[in-house]
């Protein structure tokens, strides 16, 4: 029996009320010092130091700029010089097209809680039906929430300027540049005066634009962005007359389709629509809609389309 046990015992037998009551503490350790086995001895601490910050919650409290390389190299202009072609940043002053599109992006963002939508393509069926002033605008009023990242991606190769062309920027080097592996990810994205919208432009025209909207570096460098932006937004061509923007949709979380209200054929509508799987498009938006006592901003509007429910509302288009 060990001298702990034969101390504690001891406590017990004697009469209750004694002075030996309680147990004798340092004859219990002393007991132990020769019941416990040795150990080896233990170097003593040094002396404590300030802990360094977690890597991980510094980067945290950093802008991204600062900390990946992709943001932090991209090329800075001074685009758009004006505000033209872009709504928010217009002389207008009744706010109605500004609305509109705050209306389009709030409905995007209701359409994310039920899964995956990052990226957005935009197309339509014919030329001319606004897309590129919808795409161009509808990532600036992404863009425009705080601590949200707008990236926008002028994949219509075949015309060499569209968004680009609306925010007056540089149209090179660009997205085909870095599919014919000539520039890297970080040579190609593009930042301007407005805060926290990126573009990528379509860059130099080639050939066969086609044959490089099919090659695997495409899904490789929209795997490489989804992490850095909050929303990405390519504008590509028409889907009607090029086989683009079907493989390019397959691709994105979804696609919204933009319709001329005044000029394009139902028919021609349909078939686009039917372009595309039935779980990528998100909606339809409906361009330059007549109204008698619009302003000049709000004569254009937008309907959504679920199956056999739609909404109407307004969104803005010029182009």
């Amino acid at each position: 029996m060990s001298r702990i046990h034969e101390a504690l015992q001891k406590a017990r037998q004697q009469p209750s009320g004694s002075a030996q009551e309680l147990p004798n503490v340092e004859e219990i350790i002393s007991a132990g010092v020769e019941t416990v086995e040795p150990v080896q001895a233990v170097a003593s601490p040094a002396p404590s130091m300030p802990l360094m910050p977690d890597p991980a919650q510094l980067e945290a409290l950093l802008p991204i700029e600062s900390i990946d390389p992709i943001l932090a190299n991209c090329a800075k202009y001074d685009w758009p010089s004006s505000g033209k072609n872009m709504i928010f940043l217009s002389d207008n002053t009744d706010g109605i097209g500004q609305e509109q599109f705050r209306t389009l992006r709030s409905r995007l963002y209701q359409m994310r809680g039920a899964g995956p939508l990052e990226v957005v393509l935009v197309s339509s069926a014919l030329p001319g039906e606004g897309k590129s002033f919808v795409s161009a605008n509808l990532a600036h009023a992404l863009a425009l929430q705080s601590d949200r990242r707008a990236l926008l991606i002028d994949a219509d190769m075949r015309r060499g300027a569209g968004v680009s062309a609306l925010l007056e920027a540089p149209t090179t080097p660009g997205l085909t540049d870095y599919l014919l592996g000539e520039q890297r990810v970080e040579d190609i994205i593009q930042t301007g005066s407005l805060e926290r919208l990126y573009l990528i432009p379509c860059g130099r025209l080639v050939p066969k634009p086609g044959e490089l909207i099919g090659s695997p570096k495409l899904s490789i460098l929209l795997k490489k962005l989804r992490p850095l932006f909050d929303w990405i937004i390519i504008d590509t061509p028409p889907a009607l007359p090029i086989a683009d923007a079907r493989v390019i949709a397959d691709l994105s979380d979804g696609v919204l389709m933009v319709v001329n209200a005044t000029a394009t054929l139902s028919h021609l509508a349909k078939r686009a629509v039917q372009e595309f799987r039935t779980d990528r498009l998100l909606g339809v938006v409906l361009n330059r809609t007549s109204d008698p006592s619009a302003t000049r901003y709000s004569a254009y509007g937008y309907g959504y389309a679920y199956g056999n429910q739609s909404e109407q509302g307004g969104e803005s288009g010029r182009r």
